[in-house]
């Protein structure tokens, strides 16, 4: 009988599904199904601006601050004065806490509907610029808990099983990239700091500042990164590679690296 009730009020009022960790707002509308309890049961109960809703026999209870299980249980309390075992079910037929946020030092902080961005990855190729923003450290917050870290694989390898849906009042924190150059000292025409870009090489480097000079010991190149709190020195034969076009000494920079050309001795 009452998954005969259930159905159909189901039915008689289509809703739009919510997570169960939706937060009621002022402006919701809410189906109140006491099971059994028709004279009881509300079709539509619109969450008023003070945040309360007026319930048959019951009277003015707060709805804003909570979400639909903890709405349905205060009043399964409420209603044990009038039913031997009340049943209630909160479904929320219009939402307006349906948004996500964007913030961080890394991008133009923004506010997205659910209704058009369902999932993190639509939400970033709607950002305008990520140029500045440290996709690494990127996190997805969902109340007080960190959900997803990191948006490298999601955003720039492609892989879309990172891909992560999401929920109403969910914040996507884009931070500033601390590093966003690599530095060329030494033996070169035009020594200096450099914008990186996602795929740079050494190569691409070396040409930003004007190549080799001619005091330049060419093969005792070499990349000083910072690798998990340590420094690591990665050789560069540049000779090999301005000269014979090794790729093998075509190392792939990262954002902080220093290019190092050691001068020769005459």
């Amino acid at each position: 009988m009452k998954t005969m009730l259930l159905l159909t009020f189901a039915i008689l009022f289509p809703v739009v599904a919510y997570a169960g960790d939706y937060t009621i707002v002022p402006g919701d509308k809410l189906a109140i199904l006491v099971v059994g309890e028709q004279d009881l049961s509300i079709p539509g109960a619109l969450v008023r601006p003070d945040g309360k809703i007026t319930v048959p026999r019951i009277g003015d209870t707060r709805a804003a601050g909570l979400t639909p299980t903890q709405l349905a249980s205060t009043l399964t309390e409420k209603f044990k004065i009038l039913v031997r075992k009340p049943e209630v079910n909160i479904t929320v037929l219009e939402g307006k806490n349906d948004k996500v946020y964007v913030i961080g030092s890394g991008v133009k902080a923004g506010v997205y509907e659910l209704a058009n961005f369902k999932n993190l990855l639509q939400v970033l190729a709607s950002i305008e610029d990520l140029s500045l923003a440290d996709l690494d450290q990127a996190t997805l917050v969902r109340g007080n808990t960190v959900v997803v870290k990191g948006f490298r694989q999601l955003f720039l390898d492609g892989d879309v099983s990172l891909n992560q849906e999401l929920k109403p009042e969910d914040v996507i924190v884009l931070p500033v990239l601390k590093d966003r150059y690599v530095y060329v000292s030494g033996a070169v025409n035009k020594p200096g700091t450099f914008p990186f870009h996602e795929g740079m090489t050494v190569l691409d480097a070396l040409m930003e500042a004007d190549g080799f000079n001619k005091f330049a010991s060419k093969n005792a190149t070499k990349i000083v990164r910072n690798s998990d709190g340590k420094e690591e020195v990665v050789p560069v034969k540049g000779k090999q590679l301005m000269e014979k076009g090794d790729v093998r000494q075509n190392v792939l920079l990262r954002r902080g690296d220093m290019i190092i050309v050691e001068e020769g001795f005459f």
